[in-house]
């Protein structure tokens, strides 16, 4: 064996990363550039204006009147506009809704004309957050109303101004989703009710929520707010309206609705249902037939169907 062909080769000692397989300076001697001088990922090229969030040039989003909240939806909307008795301290209206919005104005009193706010221009993104930090995305349709809430009327001047008129009630017992009680509402005004009976505790307030379900029924169907159920049933009661209970155990059939002319229909939150002592105090205890198979009706769609029932 020569002695060239056994020389040993030296060992390179390691410096961390093989220069062979070293990937920046690979593709710097490709592209004839160093490895300081390559652009990060997602820096603008050279020349380019940087990148601007565009949150930072939207400004923040209208804020209601103190003790007041926003209305949003052309119905909910609509329906303000035309209510004598609700007060609104402004109106936003965004550019590509703008002729909707004129068309409702235009239906308008002059007088009501003359005590409402001009509509304020605004940006469709400074919009979408009049709903605060609710989870669900307001769908506004580029109009909305910063109100206060409607005066809510005390049960013995309804009771004294249906006198002995035939009447069509919706009582509350704990119903506390804002948008149930806005299907409801919703129901009640498609149905002929008078008035709904809610207590003033464990019962949404007026919000947006309510009124956009409500798809401005808020304005028609005047809410009545009460300290105890069970005493409101009393005077409904001594004043010849019977009160019906729905209940998955009732006796009664909800066709038979039909036959009382003064007629009050409680309905209790979904789960627990109507409370023991708002099933004591009714009339009756109706039931809504369903398939034996399902479990139970969402409380708005119950309401429903027991004012179309009611109707006869």
């Amino acid at each position: 064996m020569s002695a060239k062909s056994s020389k040993k080769r030296p060992k390179v000692k390691s410096q961390g990363k093989n220069p062979l397989f070293d990937p920046v300076k690979r593709a710097a001697d490709a592209s004839g550039r160093s490895a300081s001088n390559a652009p990060r990922r997602g820096a603008p090229r050279r020349g380019a204006p940087a990148r601007q969030n565009d949150d930072s040039q939207i400004k923040a989003a209208p804020k209601p009147p103190q003790g007041g909240y926003f209305l949003w939806g052309r119905h909910a909307v609509a329906a303000a506009l035309v209510n004598p008795d609700r007060r609104i301290a402004a109106l936003y209206v965004t550019d590509d809704s703008r002729d909707s919005f004129d068309e409702m104005w235009q239906t308008l009193a002059m007088d009501r004309q003359a005590e409402l706010p001009d509509a304020r221009p605004i940006e469709r993104r400074r919009l979408d957050g009049i709903g605060g930090h609710d989870s669900e995305k307001v769908v506004h349709q580029g109009m909305a109303a910063a109100v206060w809430p409607l005066d809510a009327p005390h049960l013995d001047d309804f009771i004294a101004d249906i006198a002995d008129k035939p009447v069509r009630i919706i009582m509350l017992d704990q119903i506390s989703d804002p948008r149930n009680v806005g299907a409801i509402l919703r129901s009640a005004r498609a149905f002929g009710c008078d008035a709904i009976i809610t207590t003033q505790r464990h019962a949404p307030e007026e919000n947006g929520a309510l009124a956009r379900t409500a798809t401005g029924a808020l304005e028609h169907i005047p809410i009545i707010r009460v300290v105890n159920l069970a005493r409101a049933v009393e005077s409904l009661q001594d004043h010849d309206i019977t009160v019906a209970g729905l209940a998955g155990d009732g006796t009664m059939d909800v066709g038979a609705l039909a036959d009382f002319p003064r007629l009050a229909i409680m309905l209790g939150a979904e789960g627990p249902g109507l409370r023991r002592l708002s099933r004591e105090h009714c009339d009756h205890l109706v039931r809504i037939d369903i398939a034996p198979d399902a479990d139970s009706l969402n409380v708005s769609i119950a309401a429903a169907i027991a004012l179309y029932a009611a109707k006869g």
